[in-house]
């Protein structure tokens, strides 16, 4: 495997507050290449804190080559967090929550670890193919057959995490942890080429999900395409995405 192509974004909503993503662009890992996007619980304090030690923990893996080592990971950050929100001893730390999705791509696949509404995308002809399900109020209404997509356009609730990496016990952490093997996933020309973004940044590319030709097989064109668009239209909240395109 040759890591081809990569390019990333992370900025704030508003220029005066922080920025409460983190995110982990693709980099080299023992078991291939690893690459990540954190977003920090909005209304809860700590939750940049949470994002940069989800993302730290990761940058500081040397080998993520199975399930059992993600659930590991997913473990062992939020254990970590917990201690680290004790050490701080404030009273303002005890809802500190995270979400987090990262993936591994190894030679005959895509390890996958995801908890709450960031988005895995693998590139499919001239679109992107969803490869997470959003862990929120309105996906768990759909699943259970309550309402239909359609049906829930629009509607409130959309963004209402139903869990999350937290300090809180109150908040359970319910991971998806997966392996998609090369047999079914899309290559272009021996090519893969993976994003990650934020609601932030996939709530503007769900609105309209396409670019010209050109741009969608160009990551740093699509890159800078979804960032102007997400400016020009005016941020939702913050807004992160990595890429990386890989040659096989």
């Amino acid at each position: 495997m040759i890591l081809t192509a990569s390019s990333s974004f992370s900025y704030p909503k508003e220029v005066n507050r922080g920025n409460q993503d983190s995110i982990l662009p693709v980099k080299k890992i023992s078991d291939g290449f690893i690459m990540a996007v954190a977003d920090g619980v909005g209304s809860y304090v700590g939750a940049d804190f949470a994002s940069r030690l989800a993302i730290s923990y990761l940058e500081n893996a040397h080998s993520i080559s199975n399930s059992d080592d993600v659930e590991y990971a997913f473990e062992n950050i939020r254990n970590i967090l917990k201690e680290q929100a004790s050490d701080i001893g404030s009273e303002v730390m005890k809802m500190a929550s995270t979400t987090l999705t990262f993936c591994v791509v190894k030679k005959d696949g895509i390890l996958v670890g995801h908890v709450g509404d960031c988005r895995l995308y693998i590139k499919s002809a001239n679109k992107l193919k969803q490869l997470t399900k959003d862990h929120t109020r309105h996906q768990m209404l759909i699943d259970e057959g309550v309402f239909t997509a359609r049906q829930l356009k629009g509607k409130s609730g959309k963004n209402i995490l139903t869990t999350a990496i937290s300090v809180s016990n109150e908040i359970e952490m319910n991971c998806d942890i997966f392996f998609i093997p090369n047999e079914q996933l899309d290559f272009i020309d021996d090519n893969m080429t993976l994003y990650i973004m934020s609601d932030g940044a996939h709530a503007l590319w769900e609105k309209n999900p396409r670019f010209s030709f050109n741009t969608m097989n160009n990551i740093s064109k699509f890159t800078n395409s979804l960032y102007r668009r997400i400016e020009r239209n005016g941020p939702t909240d913050d807004y992160s995405l990595v890429g990386a395109t890989i040659s096989f």
